[in-house]
């Protein structure tokens, strides 16, 4: 069987299909049975007429892209057919939601050597009421998004056939481009660099496994906070709803985010003392305690992505840029540029305010670093509003900034997962308990010591982006 899919297709401009989406559901054949009877459902109103036909030929056009023609269509000659679909579709009407159409396609699928079934949901009609329906389905039904078509999937699990990639969010944008218009693509096209890292997470193996890589969650974590920055920044054009995506956001990154912190201490901390003390029997006794909550960060993290809030996330991504809102009738639509200037503007003052590094504890530096990373996050988003290389240099000491923040902010972290793990030890032999204890000690000596030179680089780097006048006023 295919898994799940949902693609969201919105225009948010201006003018009378403004509010005209469509988006592509997939639920398990085995599920399927539970629609009618769940409470989104009925909550909709939901009403629908006879069962019709459904066939689809699926082909593969020149470029390797991945095409449908239905009954009265044909594929271009050039297109190399390698599946297609028969089965039924019925189409409901809600009664509780003006214009909220749903479409349901039944049947079974044949996609180079291999087939199955497929049952897809196809939502249209108002943007909003889109993303509301497909939300309060999605409560008590187990529906999953797939990060492209049916067709593409299908060629890409039965031929190998690369997806499509994600479009670079700010291709074609300028500072005219209208705000609802640019704020979409943005978020659309973020939102689907963090689908496509959540797809690939199951398949990353724990620590326990010789072929651990730390990389797939390191960056999934960067996808995370870069869509949270855009959401950030788009928010005062986005409904309400964007609030519940939000809170998901943050729930996902509290249980990622204790991966990457034992994925970077065991690499670092676990380099540096056997290093500095290759022959003392302290530290494997500390990385034998560290060792087992790195698995447990792992083991929370495979359990949650096994679980129904992922699958929930996963369905918000989907709907996320139909959340964008058009200026009401009357209202001048206003432009990227604008809107622009004004959120660089409101985040960068705050560094502006900063005079000195060696007054500011470590829960204002934290502060600080993460006013960098957003403000750097907002200058990428907006970049093809301003002169390229003014923003590529403001760009690049920012960075340096961040860079050194971030080392000054993996002492702390490592400080404080090193005194964490002094519970684990309540029960320990005193042999393995002072030699833990010396390991500590060891741990966090190494890990002071990288500060007095992090310190110094970021205040520099500070003063070099202090230097730089605003050009986005």
């Amino acid at each position: 069987m295919i898994a799940a899919g949902a693609a969201a297709e919105h225009d948010p401009r201006p003018g009378p299909d403004a509010a005209v989406a469509r988006l592509d559901l997939v639920l398990a054949p085995d599920i399927a049975p539970r629609l009618s009877r769940a409470a989104g459902f009925r909550a909709l109103g939901l009403r629908g007429g006879r069962w019709a036909r459904l066939a689809e030929i699926w082909g593969l056009g020149a470029e390797g892209e991945a095409i449908g023609a239905g009954p009265g269509a044909a594929l271009p000659p050039e297109c190399l057919v390698f599946g297609g679909v028969i089965g039924r579709r019925r189409r409901y009407v809600s009664r509780a939601v003006p214009g909220l159409a749903l479409e349901i396609a039944a049947g079974a699928f044949v996609a180079g050597a291999g087939g199955g079934r497929f049952f897809r949901l196809t939502l249209t009609g108002p943007a909003l009421a889109v993303a509301a329906a497909a939300r309060a389905l999605a409560e008590d039904l187990p529906l999953v998004a797939l990060p492209a078509s049916l067709p593409a999937f299908a060629a890409h699990r039965a031929l190998g056939v690369a997806l499509p990639h994600p479009a670079d969010p700010t291709a074609g944008l300028e500072a005219a481009t209208p705000l609802a218009l640019a704020a979409g693509r943005i978020l659309a096209a973020r939102g689907a660099v963090l689908r496509a890292h959540l797809a690939a997470l199951p398949l990353v193996p724990g620590p326990a496994s010789a072929d651990h890589d730390p990389e797939p969650v390191h960056q999934t974590r960067v996808a995370l906070r870069r869509l949270r920055a855009a959401i950030a920044a788009f928010a005062p054009v986005c409904a309400p709803m964007l609030a519940e995506l939000r809170q998901s956001l943050r729930g996902f990154g509290h249980v990622l985010g204790p991966a990457r912190e034992w994925d970077v201490f065991m690499a670092e901390i676990g380099r540096d003392l056997t290093r500095a003390f290759p022959d003392d029997p302290a530290p494997p006794h500390l990385l034998s305690v560290a060792r087992a909550r790195w698995h447990d960060a792992y083991a929370a993290l495979g359990a949650w992505r096994a679980g129904d809030e992922a699958r929930r996330l996963d369905v918000m991504l989907a709907i996320l840029p139909l959340l964008v809102m058009p200026p009401e009738n009357g209202e001048a639509a206003p432009s990227f540029g604008a809107f622009a200037g004004a959120r660089l503007e409101r985040r960068a003052r705050k560094l502006r305010r900063v005079t000195t590094l060696a007054e500011l504890g470590p829960e204002l530096l934290h502060r600080l670093r993460l006013d960098a990373k957003r403000l750097r996050y907002l200058g990428e988003i907006f970049a093809p509003c301003f002169p390229p290389r003014r923003m590529a240099r403001f760009l690049r000491r920012l960075t340096v900034l961040q860079d050194w923040l971030g080392t000054i902010n993996d002492v702390a972290t490592t400080a404080r997962l090193v005194r964490e793990l002094t519970p684990d030890c309540a029960l320990a032999s005193p042999p393995f308990a002072a030699g833990f204890a010396v390991a500590q000690g060891m741990a966090l000596g190494l890990a002071a010591a990288s500060m007095p030179r992090a310190t110094g680089k970021a205040a520099r780097a500070l003063l070099r982006l202090q230097a730089l006048k605003p050009f986005w006023l």
